[in-house]
């Protein structure tokens, strides 16, 4: 009878032992499986620092709601043309990037500035800009987001149209700020002259402008604008801190 209880508390202790050492172990690897999420996280979010630094020529980075749209943007220091046959590691491609002009700055403070990428069948690229031409997809997606090492940028869409392959900052002077409220004006006509899609929006000359342009799939000597406001910039630093 004693051996009986003896073996009986033998077995009950190794059952024990053998669960702390599996409770241990789970716990381990609960802790090692935490770090390397935050790592993997950590890793996502300054994938675009990781760009920036490998590359000279890439300074942001673009994200259209809705949309395949989620690119560096780049901008050649000489050669405006450069990135409609180039991506961004200087490969000769169909594709190009997408890029910004000399004639912006690289800090989104222009009064407007101008992004432009190849339309695309395969929907890369900005081949899925012209969704906005559809009413319902146009009234359901608004946002656009532009992040840079130092900022990250939240613009709202308020109209998209067919429109001629005129240089809109050339043609309407939008290097002046006191030309961006008539611009506004002349925005909401071309939407409702062009059949295109246009929201209520308000506006004054120290608004910030951003447009998204790609050649109209439907005929080459047009183009597809898409025009957002700037509605909210916070610095990098801050978003951590909210973190």
């Amino acid at each position: 009878m004693g051996l009986s209880q003896k073996t009986k508390v033998g077995f009950i202790l190794k059952k024990l032992v053998f669960f702390l050492v599996c409770l241990i172990l789970l716990v381990f690897i609960w802790f090692k499986t935490e770090n390397l999420i935050k790592n993997n996280l950590n890793t996502l979010e300054n994938k675009s620092d990781y760009i920036f630094k490998k590359e000279n020529d890439v300074y942001a980075h673009l994200k259209v709601q809705g949309t395949n749209i989620d690119y560096p943007i780049a901008q050649h220091p000489v050669d405006d043309q450069y990135y409609l046959s180039h991506d961004i590691d200087h490969l000769k491609t169909i594709y190009g990037a997408i890029f910004t002009e000399k004639i912006n700055k690289k800090d989104f403070k222009d009064p407007a500035t101008i992004v432009y990428g190849h339309s695309t069948y395969d929907g890369s690229m900005f081949g899925s800009l012209e969704w906005f031409e559809a009413s319902d997809f146009f009234n359901k997606n608004k946002k656009i987001e532009i992040s840079t090492q130092n900022e990250k940028i939240d613009y709202e869409i308020f109209s998209a149209y067919s429109y001629t392959d005129d240089h809109l900052i050339d043609s309407f002077n939008l290097t002046d700020r006191t030309s961006i409220s008539d611009y506004f004006q002349k925005i909401k006509k071309f939407s409702e002259d062009l059949q295109g899609n246009y929201r209520d929006i308000s506006y004054s000359d120290s608004d910030k402008l951003l447009i998204l342009s790609t050649c109209d799939i439907k005929n080459n000597e047009r183009r597809f604008v898409v025009h957002a406001k700037e509605i909210k910039r916070v610095l990098v630093k801050d978003i951590s801190k909210a973190k």
